[in-house]
């Protein structure tokens, strides 16, 4: 087991239950037992059919679902991704419900099919979701090494700052996000509020840090890092094994994490995506707190069980990326040990 370092908890949110950060390299976040990119979908238990419920519309209730199109839509889909289904033999009495639910039960039976979400967009399509496992750890990227370099080792803080500003993560300048914006609003309150009581809010400012280097890192214009790196000759061990790392950037997929899911989306805004952060340190307040917020929405949703999904209408079907958990599993150790050799700088 690695060592745990100790964090810092802000009084007033005491009452949350808080994660540790192990070796300051990833933040584990708990689970309880129990965003579809681009789409909103209108969801609803099945709760008429004795197997698991997989379909997200309840079909007795809703209206606005053209049952006819929906099951001709669902044969489609069970003949493309389950084999061919001419065979069926169908009872007179049947009903389209009865026929749906049918190819529902094969899609999760040859398919792998765990989830199937039904969305009226410009025209009805099918969200096909498969479970890939847990997922209950926050990685990580600090800023605050990188800033460090900026007088210390200029090459150095351009490659990397260039390469972090690359990435298609969530980040704790970005105030336009909800999350982020809702965690400063609180983070500046309290610090107004531990001044007036004559009290220092704590040693790892995270809203000093957003003072300092919020307008550098929003105006700081990207380089062509690849060609730095390519060109970068280092002296030190450390900055070796980090140019070393930084060569095989081509053969991780950074945007994998956003074609994951959770299973019914439209009850929790959580995006696995939103599990890969860039922050100031690991034990910062703002780290913490965001910490603090993802255990909060997991302990009324399940936001650890992570699915890989494919859009489906009777103009395309998209086939699953088979390489999706080989490809998470390769970013997620290549965040780690970025994060491992940033902390030594």
């Amino acid at each position: 087991m690695e060592a745990q370092s100790p964090t810092q908890h802000i009084k007033r949110t005491e009452r949350i239950s808080r994660s540790i950060v192990q070796s300051g390299t990833t933040i584990p976040f708990q689970g309880r037992n129990t965003k579809t990119e681009g789409f909103t979908a209108r969801s609803f238990s099945l709760s008429n059919i004795t197997i698991s419920p997989i379909l997200s519309h309840c079909l007795l209730d809703e209206s606005d679902v053209d049952l006819r199109e929906l099951a001709q839509l669902m044969v489609d889909v069970t003949n493309h991704f389950s084999g061919d289904i001419s065979t069926w033999k169908l009872e007179p009495l049947d009903s389209y419900e009865d026929l749906i639910l049918r190819c529902a039960y094969r899609l999760r039976e040859r398919a792998r099919i765990d989830h199937i979400g039904i969305v009226q967009d410009a025209g009805l399509l099918l969200i096909l979701k498969r479970y890939i496992g847990r997922r209950g750890t926050v990685y990580c990227i600090p800023l605050r090494p990188i800033f460090r370099l900026k007088w210390k080792n200029p090459s150095l803080f351009h490659i990397l700052l260039s390469f972090v500003k690359e990435l298609p993560y969530i980040g704790l300048f970005q105030t336009d996000e909800s999350r982020v914006d809702w965690i400063w609003q609180f983070l500046f309150e309290e610090e107004v509020y531990q001044n007036k009581n004559g009290k220092v809010f704590s040693q790892n400012h995270s809203v000093k840090f957003f003072g300092r280097y919020e307008t550098i890192f929003s105006e700081y214009t990207p380089r062509d890092w690849r060609i730095l790196v390519s060109k970068y000759r280092p002296r030190k061990p450390l900055h070796k094994k980090i140019k070393q790392l930084l060569l095989r950037v081509d053969t991780i997929d950074f945007n994998v994490p956003l074609r994951l899911s959770i299973r019914e989306q439209h009850e929790s805004l959580f995006n696995h995506s939103e599990s890969f952060l860039i922050v100031d340190d690991e034990d910062s307040e703002f780290t913490g707190s965001y910490i603090e917020m993802l255990n909060e929405c997991s302990n009324e949703y399940d936001i650890i069980s992570a699915y890989e999904h494919t859009i489906a209408d009777k103009e395309n079907m998209e086939p699953f990326n088979k390489d999706t958990r080989y490809q998470l599993n390769r970013l997620e150790e290549f965040l780690s040990e970025l994060n491992q050799l940033l902390r030594q700088l």
